[in-house]
C-alpha cells in the first residue's frame, strides 16, 4: 500500500507506528522477508512478538536485520502501547541499532526511540503520527546521528471492505518529503488486494493478503523508477484474539 502504514491497527504497527498494537488482543507472531531490487545483500528480514496484557497495556518484541556480511544493520526494539479511552492510542518503542561495516572497522551501536499516536476521529476516520530518534548520536569517527524521522497519515473507510490510506514522511537525512498513498479492498471473504504509490523515490507497489483462523500470509511487490522490483513476504499467527477494530 505504498509503505503506508503510520494509521494501521495490526501486529506490523509495531515496525511503522507502535501506537497502532495498542488495541491488539493475545499472543500474536510475525515473520516477514524482503528482498529488495532481488540482491541477497540487501535483503531485510523482521520477527515480531506481542503479548496483551489485561488493564495494562500491550508489549512488543521487534528483531530487524537488512544486509550481508560485509555490512549490516540490526535493530532491537522493545515497544509498550496502550488505549486512553475510544479515541486515543499512544505507543513508545525503545531501540537498540548495532552496525557492522566489515572486518576493518568495530561494530557500533546507537539507542534510540519512536513515539506514536493514533486517534479514531469517527467512525470511518482514523489518524495517526509518529516520530523516531530526536536524540541520539552514533559513536563513529564522524559522530553520525540516526536520521530524525516524522510521520503523519490519515485512514477513511469508505465502506467495511474497502479502505484508502495516505501518508507524508519527512527523513531529515533526505531533502523533500515523502508522499504515500494506498488502497485496500477485501473483494472475496478473507481475500484482500492491495495497491499504492510513494513518491521520493518515487514506487509503485501491489499484493494480496489471506486470513484463515487466525493466520495471515502477505505477498506483494514494489517498483523502484531506477533501482527495479523488489518481493516482501509476510506471515502471521495470532493465538487469540483479533484487533477490537479495522477502522
Amino acid at each position: 500500500m505504498g509503505r503506508t502504514g503510520c494509521c494501521d491497527i495490526n501486529l506490523w504497527s509495531l515496525q511503522n507506528n507502535p501506537a497502532g498494537i495498542a488495541s491488539l488482543q493475545g499472543w500474536q507472531f510475525g515473520l516477514y522477508y524482503e528482498n529488495q531490487w532481488l540482491l541477497k545483500e540487501t535483503a531485510f528480514k523482521s520477527g515480531i512478538a506481542i503479548k496483551t496484557l489485561p488493564n495494562i497495556g500491550t508489549l512488543g518484541l521487534l528483531v530487524n536485520q537488512f544486509g550481508g556480511s560485509d555490512h549490516s544493520e540490526s535493530l532491537f526494539g522493545l515497544a509498550y502501547a496502550r488505549a486512553f479511552g475510544p479515541y486515543l492510542q499512544i505507543g513508545l518503542r525503545a531501540d537498540y541499532y548495532l552496525f557492522h561495516w566489515g572486518d576493518a572497522y568495530p561494530h557500533r551501536g546507537a539507542l534510540g526511540f519512536m513515539l506514536g499516536l493514533q486517534s479514531q476521529l469517527t467512525e470511518r476516520l482514523r489518524v495517526g503520527a509518529c516520530l523516531a530518534h530526536p536524540v541520539q548520536r552514533l559513536k563513529t569517527l564522524h559522530e553520525d546521528r540516526l536520521p530524525i524521522v516524522m510521520r503523519f497519515g490519515i485512514t477513511y473507510c469508505f465502506t467495511k471492505d474497502f479502505i484508502g490510506q495516505c501518508e507524508i514522511e519527512h527523513d531529515n537525512s533526505r531533502e523533500g518529503v515523502k508522499l504515500k498513498a494506498g488502497l485496500e479492498y477485501e473483494i472475496l471473504h478473507r481475500f484482500r488486494i492491495r495497491a499504492g504509490a510513494q513518491h521520493n523515490p518515487n514506487l509503485l507497489s501491489f499484493g494480496v493478503g489471506y486470513m484463515l483462523k487466525g493466520i495471515e500470509m502477505d505477498v506483494a511487490a514494489e517498483v523502484h523508477a531506477l533501482l527495479g522490483p523488489a518481493i516482501h513476504v509476510g506471515f502471521c499467527f495470532e493465538l487469540r484474539g483479533r484487533p477490537k477494530n479495522r477502522g
